[in-house]
């Protein structure tokens, strides 16, 4: 058996994963094809396989990539071993991802990103490209919520300054969720409203939402990077929320506050330091 076969006809119908997850295991498959240099089946859920596969996509990709690869292999892995498909259980190397220091926009940064969005050229299904990315990212920015969330926005959940996120669309899809936004967000989505269902309707590939965003950031001057793109704006909202007392993991909806730790971008979350109490000497 294939492993897109075992993952199309078995795991996806069974552990209800949704469409975008999906995506992310035949990626994975994918790079483990282009390593092997054939179709993976599940013969090669196997230790001396997966293990050169791993340590390829080390040397290859990032720390953070390669334990992607490793999570969504190691669930393929133990699906099948539970059902009896293959023999062994998994036994794979662990790969450790540097907890990096968190960075969001100051707001300098902020406006000329708005300011950049503001002027960005062409359409969006119909609406001025400016006026789309404008909204977009300011609704980012003060919801706090993953893109995935705000693209599915719907008219139907916009009710005067307050949005609602349904579940079904949220990461964990288990509850709606209620934000507030300001009188100028309110304004600039009223500039794109029209007759259709979803707030930010995207008539193109959805990559090319983050190719976008990257010439947006690029006339601001800014870093273009993946670790710049709109998930910066959730460590924005955050970051600046903490600041003002606010609760960040309540707003981000985390489980816990160690995933919320991530998000805080210590130059806008001022916290005592050691510098800050000791004696002065010298």
């Amino acid at each position: 058996m294939t492993l897109i076969e075992l993952l199309d006809d078995f795991y996806v119908p069974l552990r209800g994963i949704s469409e975008r997850t999906q995506a992310l295991y035949r990626m994975t498959i994918k790079s483990f094809g282009e390593h092997l240099g054939c179709e993976p089946t599940t013969e090669h859920l196997a230790e001396m396989p997966v293990a050169r596969f791993l340590a390829s996509r080390l040397r290859s990709r990032s720390p953070a990539t390669a334990k992607k690869d490793s999570s969504q292999i190691r669930a393929l892995w133990e699906f099948a071993a539970r059902r009896g498909i293959v023999k062994s259980f998994p036994l794979m190397r662990p790969i450790h991802v540097p907890e990096r220091v968190p960075s969001a926009w100051t707001t300098e940064e902020m406006e000329s990103l708005v300011e950049s969005a503001r002027n960005h050229p062409g359409s969006v299904a119909g609406v001025p490209a400016g006026l789309f990315f404008e909204a977009l990212i300011l609704t980012c920015y003060e919801t706090g919520e993953r893109i995935s969330a705000v693209m599915s926005l719907r008219w139907a959940d916009v009710r005067g300054n307050l949005v609602t996120f349904r579940a079904e669309s949220r990461k964990r899809q288990t509850r709606d969720i209620v934000r507030g936004i300001s009188p100028v967000v309110a304004n600039a989505l009223e500039k794109i409203r029209r007759d259709r269902e979803l707030v930010f309707e995207w008539d193109r590939c959805d990559s090319n939402l983050w190719r976008h965003m990257g010439l947006i950031l690029k006339r601001a001057k800014l870093p273009a990077d993946r670790a710049s793109k709109f998930h910066r704006l959730r460590k924005t909202c955050a970051s600046y929320a903490a600041a003002a007392g606010l609760d960040p993991q309540r707003l981000l909806d985390h489980a816990s506050p160690v995933t919320t730790r991530a998000y805080l971008d210590p130059r806008i979350v001022r916290t005592t330091q050691a510098c800050d109490v000791l004696p002065r000497v010298g």
